[in-house]
């Protein structure tokens, strides 16, 4: 049961403001995708703005950031540029917005490493990113139409984020950020991307929480072909445990869909409707499956060729949690796919 309780707020029109505490602006920008729009706040520095996520690098977002920037923000700079973490619809017009403003770019060093992969296929390393990529679509069980598909897409994504600035400032955990005479504290999260960075108001009582909290839809835990072998799932649901430690009465500010009240029944929602994905999992290993199989089974419907990797990397992510559990097992068949089976020491 989801026991939020949406935040009294208009939403805005692209390229429009709309204030959600003091000193915090509401800003949305268009996305091309099923998921349409991306939040951004904009957070008052009194002699300067500071930005927490860009939106993609294409010409319909730098439109709408020219229109905020001469219009709605004119007579102020920005001082800073804060991203929570570096998927495309979060970091693709950083570089961009940094260079025209001439902001400090603020990320986690994990993030960074992240971002760096988006420009592998363009540079000296690209036949080796290829053929990583390409070795872990195959040991999920895609065929080579699908691989060739998915890295057509891995190449039309990299044309949508601008190069980072060198001016690069780390965020690290639990450090401060003071914007006008409001302190924001660093939360990293780990699970939906390396190192996500929420921003935390104690004085406001609110949580710019990016991706690793929304209000109705969970967001994508998977394995990345950089980190075959990682449990982001654990990472994860560890980290949501964490933020259940803050106030109830937060004002959640979620990077898609609206602000809400509520922070702690979603947290346990949200972890326990994976729990009962990885006990849906284990029963489905009953035989050997590979990843994509699995898929199959847990989605139960066709998806598009993107839906599809992001469906076999969160399979393989509940895959990994329940073998370090030793719930499940894994081999290699013949074919150099990977097949999962339950444990024999597993029984119900």
């Amino acid at each position: 049961m989801n026991s939020i309780v949406t935040a009294e707020y208009s939403v805005p029109d692209f390229g429009e403001l709309v204030e959600v505490a003091p000193g915090v602006l509401w800003l949305r920008m268009p996305l091309p995708f099923d998921l349409d729009h991306i939040n951004l706040y904009i957070l008052d520095d009194i002699d300067g703005w500071v930005v927490v996520d860009c939106g993609l690098g294409n010409a319909d977002t730098r439109a709408v950031w020219e229109k905020v920037l001469t219009g709605l923000l004119a007579g102020k700079p920005v001082k800073k540029v804060i991203l929570t973490h570096a998927h495309i619809d979060h970091i693709g017009a950083a570089g961009w917005l940094c260079r025209h403003t001439d902001a400090q770019l603020w990320i986690t060093a994990g993030e960074q490493r992240t971002a760096g992969e988006y420009f592998q296929l363009k540079g000296a390393d690209s036949e080796y990113f290829t053929a990583t990529t390409k070795g872990f679509l195959h040991r999920l069980g895609m065929d080579d139409k699908q691989s060739e598909g998915i890295m057509g897409i891995f190449t039309g994504i990299s044309t949508l984020i601008h190069p980072l600035p060198e001016n690069i400032q780390a965020l690290q955990e639990d450090c401060v950020i003071t914007v006008g005479n409001k302190d924001w504290q660093i939360i990293i999260s780990e699970g939906h991307s390396e190192a996500h960075a929420c921003l935390y108001s104690e004085e406001l009582g609110v949580l710019i929480s990016g991706d690793q909290v929304l209000p109705r839809i969970s967001s994508n835990v998977s394995v990345r072909p950089a980190r075959p072998e990682a449990n982001p799932l654990s990472a994860w649901l560890d980290s949501l445990s964490r933020l259940t430690r803050l106030p109830a009465d937060t004002l959640v500010l979620p990077a898609h869909e609206r602000p809400f009240y509520g922070l702690r029944g979603r947290l346990t929602a949200l972890i326990e409707e994976h729990r009962q994905t990885l006990i849906e999992v284990e029963q489905a290993c009953s035989a050997p499956l590979t990843v994509m199989q699995l898929a199959g089974l847990i989605y139960k419907r066709e998806l598009p060729l993107f839906n599809l990797l992001l469906a076999g990397g969160e399979c393989l992510a509940n895959l990994n949690y329940l073998l370090a559990e030793t719930r499940v097992h894994r081999q290699l068949n013949d074919e150099g796919v990977l097949v999962f089976s339950r444990s024999l020491n597993q029984s119900g």
